[in-house]
């Protein structure tokens, strides 16, 4: 049975580990072997077993690992812009910002 964690009181390093355990449990849920799994990822097998055991890989293999699983839909709540207001579905509309904008010192104010 997959644990229950509350993201919000984690470290970073529960999260990744309980995201990866989940994932090695739909894996082994459908019967795909972790052979099976790193090929249809295109990554090794001990690439998999890392990610699986310690959460620890790149994010090209998270993702790899999730559309195998099927589980892309997951990731889509992620990406999806918050919206609260008009004024916010307005910004929303506006092109998107290429650069931050750098902080500038006003004379004589040390940083």
């Amino acid at each position: 049975m997959t644990e229950f964690l509350d993201f919000n009181f984690s470290t970073t390093d529960e999260i990744v580990k309980t995201l990866a355990q989940r994932l090695k449990a739909l894996r082994v849920q459908n019967e795909i072997a972790q052979a099976d799994m790193a090929e249809r990822m295109g990554v090794s097998r001990s690439t998999l077993n890392t990610l699986e055991n310690t959460g620890k890989g790149s994010v090209t293999s998270w993702i790899k690992l999730v559309q195998c699983l099927g589980q892309e839909a997951q990731l889509q709540p992620l990406f999806k812009p918050l919206i609260t207001s008009i004024a916010d579905m307005a910004k929303q509309q506006q092109p998107a910002r290429q650069r931050v904008t750098r902080k500038r010192l006003r004379p004589g104010v040390k940083p």
